[in-house]
């Protein structure tokens, strides 16, 4: 399947060569005029408080947040052409170690960092949309259901073993989708843009914003919809939207933003190994479907009290709706059979918050901060499970096979000091989070027979479980700018994640789950320096080790009954608490001008060559899963992209993605090894005339076969990534 590494990483460092050869020779040598202009001008400032631009990296400040201390990165959208399709690899390859386990038809988000969990919807990274959670239930339930159109987000923020002083809770970091802000001047913008690609694919997009100077609105539109990858039920509808009003003061903004997004997926199911090498767009669920929908209204506060206080208040409200239809009889890599009837389970999430934060500057030279914050949170979630009376039967009319009733509520108290001292800053932080979670099951059936028929007898005692926490986060970090162009940065924090709503009581055929779980913790330490050793160089490098408690994950069979745990087949699992993991390893970015203001050849538009390495060591220390290599944790990551960046707005970008091997089982099982992989993905952007643009790209360019994540359980396997695909865009912006 994947190619030697050797020979596809020459092969890929010619590509390249080849890529910046004619930019070399056509760009004539120019006095340096600053940095290049913006994709995307008039109007990207943000005034969500969050980490504003500073040189690519994050500011010691910024808003009621402290930053210094902290290791994080920034992905800037607007460095390469728009990024259609969710495609996740490209947009995020700048962020070092952060693992894209791609989903073909891209119905969520796949991510995880450093081995700490299965990525499956992301549920060890906290998802945030301009600062505020958008996902479900950021503690019980924090799947990546939503991301949002890609062509209008300005940058992608991550925080790394740091982020729990931040926002709470998820071990693996927090990644921050940034908005574009309003427009401030006086005046009017719009942009539109149309896309065509593989497998009859189409997304249309609106975008327009008004402002009087005091009083602004925007608002976007997007529609997507296609056949998918596979042959068999991959297609996938898609809306997006969203309008926001923005009041505009001298020193306070206050913005009321509404977001709605529906996707409707079809779900083809995962193959076995034997499968995937035959064919890897086959299917083995023809029938099984997926409704997401989302309704967020925000309301944000920035307040800039006087020269020395910040005050921000976050004030937030979701609604998810989450509708699967499965089939019945499903068994792992292989063809459910047509006949068997649909089980739909719908999960309704209703969730709510508030988030306040504030910080003061104090000193002789306000060189000393102080952040303070509270966050109130709470969710209900009920869900239901049905029985259909056919493979057509949507509604689940043979009668009910579950119910349960969830809620949880949080109160969090948090707070930073950053203590100044010339050239060192040290930063010590803390965080209390009061949770309370409840799982009450009214009712659970067995299905019966899969073929029809009303709902069997009585699955044993109905679960009922009420957990109460009260857990500490703390850390320290240090910053020491050894020169003009050199900053070293060292951290140490906990984080932990908090129970979820499906530990313990789970819909998922062919999954058998303990019956009682403990939460997870993690202390990361982490250090690392930042330099610019030359104007057109940048070197971002660092250690980090990170210890996990008592990691929820799953062991996949064949497993022998083992009281309390029942027996489970080939290419099921049981999920449990699985022991404590020891993950360490080395991050590397580097970035090269090899054209620009800055760049080896003097010059107005900018070729830039960016790349970045993680390096990891992943092991289970004890634990049902000692000895064993932690999912999802492999031992290179390696991305590098070619970016032109024009004056006049081109753009163009070639995304080399290298991925090692990897478990997908927690005990190594070998039907869950995914073989690494090489992927290649070229775009450009080029403006014509009239505010107009056209652009294309290719996505998996050399054709590359291969598995990028696998999952137990009936109509479970290994999902296969896309194969080579093209797409062609016509934008304009006014």
């Amino acid at each position: 399947m994947p190619s030697p590494v050797l020979p596809a990483r020459s092969l890929i460092a010619l590509l390249l060569a080849s890529a910046a050869a004619p930019a070399l020779a056509a760009e004539a040598p120019a006095e340096s005029t600053g940095a290049p202009d913006s994709a995307n001008p008039g109007g990207a400032t943000s005034i969500i408080v969050t980490a504003g631009r500073s040189d690519d990296r994050l500011p010691d400040e910024s808003g009621t947040l402290i930053f210094a201390g902290k290791l994080g990165d920034i992905a800037v959208l607007g460095d390469i052409p728009p990024v259609p399709s969710r495609n996740l690899r490209v947009a995020l390859a700048d962020i070092p170690g952060l693992l894209v386990s791609e989903v073909s038809n891209g119905s969520w988000a796949s991510l995880s960092y450093r081995g700490l969990g299965e990525p499956h919807e992301s549920w060890n990274i906290l998802t945030l949309q301009d600062a505020v959670p958008a996902v479900p239930d950021m503690y019980s339930y924090p799947a990546g259901y939503f991301i949002p159109p890609l062509e209008l987000v300005d940058r992608v923020e991550f925080i790394r073993g740091a982020s729990g002083l931040l926002y709470g809770p998820q071990p693996g970091g927090a990644i921050n989708y940034v908005m574009r802000g309003p427009r401030r001047e006086e005046g009017a913008e719009g942009q539109a843009r149309l896309t065509l690609g593989s497998w009859d694919a189409r997304s249309g997009l609106a975008n327009v914003a008004v402002s009087d100077g005091q009083f602004a609105a925007d608002g976007f539109i997007q529609y997507s919809e296609g056949d998918g990858p596979r042959r068999v039920n991959s297609d996938h509808e898609q809306t997006s939207a969203r309008l926001r009003g923005h009041y505009i003061g001298d020193a306070a903004t206050l913005t009321l933003a509404l977001d709605y997004y529906q996707g409707r997926f079809g779900e083809p199911g995962g193959l076995s190994a034997a499968r995937l090498a035959a064919d890897r767009r086959d299917g083995s669920t023809a029938r099984d479907r997926l409704r997401i929908e989302r309704f967020a209204p925000t309301l944000a506060l920035d307040w800039q009290v006087d020269d020395q206080t910040q005050v921000t208040a976050r004030a937030f409200y979701s609604r998810f709706e989450r509708e699967s239809w499965r089939q019945a009889g499903g068994s792992f890599g292989q063809v459910t059979p047509y006949a068997n009837v649909l089980v739909r389970q719908l999960q309704v999430f209703d969730t709510a918050g508030i988030d306040l934060r504030a910080r003061h500057d104090f000193g002789g030279q306000s060189q000393h901060s102080l952040t303070i914050g509270v966050l109130g949170h709470t969710s209900d979630a009920p869900v239901f499970v049905d029985k259909g009376a056919s493979n057509a039967d949507f509604t689940g009319s043979a009668g009910a096979l579950a119910r349960a009733q969830r809620s949880g509520d949080t109160l969090a108290v948090f707070g930073e000091v950053k203590l100044g001292f010339g050239d060192v800053q040290i930063v010590p932080g803390f965080r209390l989070e009061r949770l309370r979670q409840r799982v009450v099951e009214t009712l659970d059936l067995s299905l019966g027979s899969a073929t029809g028929g009303a709902p069997g007898g009585a699955n044993g005692v109905l679960g009922n479980r009420e957990d109460t926490q009260t857990v500490p986060l703390y850390g320290i970090g240090i910053t020491w700018d050894a020169g003009d162009n050199l900053r070293f940065v060292a951290n140490a924090s906990r984080g932990f994640k908090p129970l979820l709503y499906n530990d313990g009581v789970t819909f998922q055929a062919g999954i058998d789950a303990a019956g009682t779980f403990d939460a997870s913790y993690a202390f990361t330490i982490e250090g690392g320096l930042q330099a610019e050793p030359a104007d057109p160089l940048r070197i971002d490098a660092s250690l980090f080790r990170v210890e996990f408690e008592n990691q929820v994950g799953f062991l996949a069979g064949p497993l022998v009954a083992a009281p309390p745990f029942g027996a489970v087949g080939a290419g099921g699992a049981r999920r449990q608490n699985v022991g404590s993991m020891r993950n360490q390893g080395v991050d590397l970015a580097v970035r090269l001008d090899l054209i620009g203001p800055d760049g080896i050849a003097k010059g107005d538009n900018t070729l830039r060559l960016s790349t970045n390495l993680q390096l990891l060591d992943a092991d289970f220390t004890d634990g049902a899963a000692d000895g064993f290599t932690p999912q999802y944790a492999p031992e290179h990551l390696l991305r590098s992209t070619l970016a032109w960046m024009g004056k006049d707005g081109a753009r163009a970008a070639l995304t080399f993605t290298s991925v090692g091997d990897q478990q997908g089982a927690d005990n190594n099982v070998a039907d869950f090894f995914l073989p690494g992989y090489e992927v290649l993905d070229a775009s450009v952007e080029w403006p014509v005339a009239g505010g107009f643009t056209i652009g294309a790209g290719v996505n998996n360019l050399l054709d590359e076969d291969y598995a990028g994540r696998v999952r137990p359980g009936g109509g479970g396997g290994f999902d296969p990534g896309a194969p080579r695909n093209v797409f062609l865009s016509i934008g304009w912006r006014g």
